[in-house]
């Protein structure tokens, strides 16, 4: 009898630890369908799932959650259900992404609102040193910009290489965010490590107009890199005769070289870029 009351016990025992797993792997699968619901936009289904007890802050292998794919889809209505149902808003994935930044690359303002008004960091940086602004400063969203300046976001925030959102918005071409980040005081004359400036990346984009704003706001045209590169030299490798003409009125050194003895013009002959020599040599480049 004795015997008979242990094997029944080990049986009772294997029950349960399957039942356990069963249960836990479903759970699994239910946390994994909320990721891939609010990922879509199926806000009926993600409900079902809440109601069924998945869990709202679970994460997939990579850390996303259902908070951060639905911020980053722009489904505002599945974003405020899941926030109220107990979602972490500074939640971060593998590389520290939260749900504000994806929302704010994407340009989605009714997510971001939500976001903020919950008491998402606006300052937190991934792993490479970035932030909400200088995603939404990168990916091109004047909107979302001007709203995390208002709320408090560092203008002047570096990330792992030195770049500023100012450079980021300068090298994509970005004119309205320059404009809204250089009045809400973001250094014209900052450099990142290798001592660039948001002048030379949008010298290099060939973005005159950006290079027109960054000079009338006291960029340092003559300013050289840790090549000795300048604005015009990077002007002469993009090929931009615009941003050459630009620079040039306001003053840039046509004959200073770099490091490796380059000039703006020979850089821009290497690059075959003939209408930028014919307009350096006329304004007196030297051979």
């Amino acid at each position: 009898m004795r015997n008979f009351k242990k094997y029944l016990t080990v049986i009772c025992v294997a029950c349960m630890a399957g039942i356990l797993i069963t249960s836990a792997a479903s759970y699994a699968d239910m946390s994994e369908d909320l990721v891939n619901a609010s990922a879509e936009g199926r806000i009926e289904t993600v409900k079902t799932l809440l109601a069924r007890g998945a869990d709202v802050n679970s994460r997939t292998s990579k850390g996303r959650t259902a908070l951060m794919a639905a911020s980053f889809g722009g489904y505002a209505e599945i974003v405020e259900l899941l926030l109220a149902k107990g979602a972490d808003v500074n939640a971060i994935d593998n590389v520290r992404r939260t749900a504000l930044m994806h929302a704010s690359f994407e340009g989605h303002a009714d997510s971001v609102k939500l976001l903020l008004a919950k008491g998402a960091d606006i300052n937190i940086k991934t792993s490479r040193g970035q932030t909400a602004l200088m995603a939404a400063s990168f990916g091109g969203q004047p909107e979302i910009v001007e709203l995390l300046l208002t709320k408090g976001a560092d203008v002047n925030a570096t990330d792992v290489l030195g770049g500023t959102a100012l450079m980021d918005s300068s090298f994509r071409g970005h004119t309205e965010i320059v404009k809204l980040l250089l009045t809400k005081g973001a250094d014209v004359n900052a450099k990142d490590i290798k001592q660039g400036t948001a002048l030379m990346d949008a010298s290099f984009g060939g973005h005159p107009e950006i290079v027109k704003i960054l000079l009338a706001k006291g960029a340092d045209v003559n300013a050289k890199d840790n090549k000795q590169e300048t604005a015009l030299m990077d002007a002469s490798m993009g090929g931009s005769a615009e941003v050459v003409r630009v620079l040039l009125a306001k003053g840039a050194d046509l004959n200073a070289k770099n490091n490796k003895g380059e000039t703006a013009l020979s850089i821009a002959r290497e690059k075959s870029f003939s209408d930028v020599v014919k307009l350096l040599k006329g304004a007196g480049a030297r051979e």
